[in-house]
């Protein structure tokens, strides 16, 4: 039967060209329903281009503005991005009230996770957001989530919701990532460096325990190796860059780091592929979660080096170790990051191995998880 064409919402709060995994998760999805001849649209309260890459962007003022751009736009499907997740749920909240089809794309359970850990306190705002968080889950029409562990714990908070749902797994758009030696000669020369090992941190500077990576990889920068920091920065980023440049001038290895930021997907692809080592430091609490990063890193090559819990997701991604490896603590971190750049050369020779590795990990299957989802959402 062929697919009927219809008009589709996205919102997502970081819309493109912002730097980020909902925004770049979002665009994909945008490039692939219009290949399949839907009518998309981008929304969010963000300024920026109301166009990208070819995608119309309806970019409104605040909470007001969202629910004028929905009030005014025809009735269809629309897929929410979270988190954020207080945002994410208002704008559900009023495409439901306003007679949309609600589909909620969950990435990260953050308020609830962060109640958990400890890492926000219980109070008056954070009952509000954790009951906004909540309504995500009432109002959708179907819900993706990006693996089966946070699909498994967001029913823990808030039981199994009686509606369609699928697993839409973080991927690659291969199309902009992939392994290019041109590119990794012009990138290298371009950032002066020679022969030595580039190790890369590519994704917001907030929450990622950068803190703990610089001091765990000072051993291998003080004998020679480079770290490279691919960041997004804004005026929230802005004091924690401050403070890790502090950090390395401490550790002495101010000089040994790369400063690059808020480049666009393609520059960021360019970029990893002058690299060798691929940083990758996740929260103990986040089991679920599979990065973005972990499979562009692999795509052009690189080898991922990440630290996270022993029963996280990513220990079934590398079932040998040529193709990356996980840490459980910052000591074993510190010691791999040391013998990796001693043994680059070794690393290198291997690369291409992990680039056709990640050809697995393509984020079309997510797209079309996501689009089935918005498309059967008008019979729901």
């Amino acid at each position: 039967m062929t697919e009927q064409v219809q008009d589709i919402l996205i919102y997502a709060h970081y819309a493109p060209p912002y730097p980020s995994a909902s925004a770049t998760r979002m665009l994909s999805l945008a490039r692939h329903l219009t290949r399949k001849g839907h009518h998309v649209k981008l929304l969010t309260s963000q300024p920026g281009p109301l166009f990208h890459e070819g995608q119309q962007i309806i970019r409104c003022t605040g909470r007001l503005g969202l629910m004028t751009a929905l009030w005014r736009h025809k009735r269809c499907p629309i897929l929410i991005s979270s988190p954020p997740g207080t945002p994410a749920a208002e704008v559900a909240m009023m495409a439901r009230l306003l007679g949309y089809r609600v589909i909620v794309d969950i990435r990260d359970p953050y308020v609830s996770e962060a109640l958990a850990n400890g890492d926000i306190k219980p109070g008056l705002a954070t009952s509000a957001k954790r009951w906004l968080e909540r309504q995500l889950f009432h109002v959708a029409h179907g819900i993706s989530y990006v693996s089966v562990p946070l699909k498994n714990a967001m029913e823990l908070h808030f039981g199994r919701p009686r509606v369609p749902q699928g697993i839409a797994p973080n991927g690659i758009d291969r199309d902009i990532f992939y392994k290019s030696l041109p590119d990794r000669q012009n990138a290298r020369h371009e950032l002066g460096l020679n022969t030595e090992p580039l190790f890369v941190y590519a994704g917001i500077l907030g929450g990622k325990a950068l803190d703990e990576t610089f001091e765990a990889l000072a051993p291998a920068l003080r004998q020679g190796a480079k770290l490279l920091v691919i960041g997004v920065l804004d005026e929230y980023s802005e004091p924690i860059k401050v403070r890790l440049q502090k950090i390395s001038a401490t550790l002495g290895v101010e000089s040994q780091i790369i400063w690059r930021f808020n480049a666009n997907l393609k520059e960021v692809a360019y970029l990893l592929n002058a690299c060798d080592i691929g940083v990758n430091p996740l929260p103990g609490s986040r089991s679920y979660c599979l990065p973005v990063k972990t499979f562009e890193y692999l795509s052009c090559g690189l080898y991922p080096l990440s630290i996270a819990s022993g029963d996280s997701a990513l220990s079934a991604m590398f079932p040998e170790e040529s193709k990356g490896v996980l840490c459980t603590n910052w000591r074993e971190y510190s010691k791999r990051a040391e013998r990796l750049a001693a043994e680059i050369d070794e690393l290198r020779a291997r690369a291409d191995e992990r680039a056709e590795f990640a050809k697995q990990f393509d984020r079309e299957k997510a797209n079309k998880v996501l689009a089935d989802l918005l498309i059967q959402s008008r019979s729901v």
